[in-house]
């Protein structure tokens, strides 16, 4: 669901500390100790290992030294979910296909499948265009998530979505994924019919009630 250096991920360590992927570090090299570790309100913490192995692409400064790497340029993307969402112990943001086509559509993504409508909470719905690493596109995306979803698209971007843990995280952006995938082949054959909204509740309810609490290890 990544190429390169594209996209990022997050969790919490704790209620005021954040442990985040670095900017400009390929996903394929990336290690543990890359990690950036900040605050809730963006301050750094502890960058990532400066060793020569673990610097961004410039390798070095003007004197020769390794560089530390940095935070994630969405940092502020995820710091906006996390304040807004007490709930969400990580994000997975992604540039997929399907998603990112959808996105570049400005297309929001009915609920027209099972898992999609009750893990997310409904529809995926799409920001309105704004450019990326800025503080405002972390207030559209929590303003697409009204109500509690827990994904967005990110008009001509990609999507986010967040979890109760990593593993929540990740299935949600897979899941996403293979949704927007899913409605782009049913226009070849129609229109696709979205589930109504009494059923999304009743399908959210039921994975919160048992599959959201299974992956936290609470049954």
């Amino acid at each position: 669901m990544t190429v390169g250096t594209y996209g990022n991920i997050s969790c919490r360590a704790d209620e005021n500390t954040i442990a985040i992927t670095p900017s400009g570090r390929d996903y394929e090299q990336l290690t543990p100790s890359d990690i950036v570790i900040v605050n809730m309100e963006g301050a750094v913490l502890e960058m990532g290992d400066p060793d020569e192995r673990k610097t961004v692409d410039t390798g070095a400064d003007a004197k020769g030294s390794a560089v530390p790497l940095r935070p994630s340029s969405e940092l502020s993307l995820h710091l906006a979910i996390y304040r807004h969402f007490p709930e969400a112990r990580a994000i997975v943001h992604t540039h997929s296909i399907y998603a990112s086509a959808l996105a570049a559509a400005h297309k929001d993504l009915p609920a027209i499948v099972e898992d999609l409508t009750q893990i997310v909470g409904g529809g995926v719905r799409c920001t309105e265009y704004t450019l990326a690493g800025t503080e405002e596109l972390g207030r559209r995306a929590v303003e697409a998530m009204e109500g509690g979803r827990s994904a967005a698209l990110l008009a001509n971007h990609g999507a986010v979505c967040w979890g109760r843990n990593m593993k929540e995280a990740l299935t949600t952006a897979e899941i996403l994924e293979k949704g927007a995938q899913i409605y782009c082949i049913a226009h070849s054959f129609g229109t696709p019919f979205p589930l109504n909204d009494k059923i999304a509740r009743t399908l959210h309810e039921f994975y919160l009630k048992h599959y959201s609490k299974r992956q936290r290890g609470e049954e």
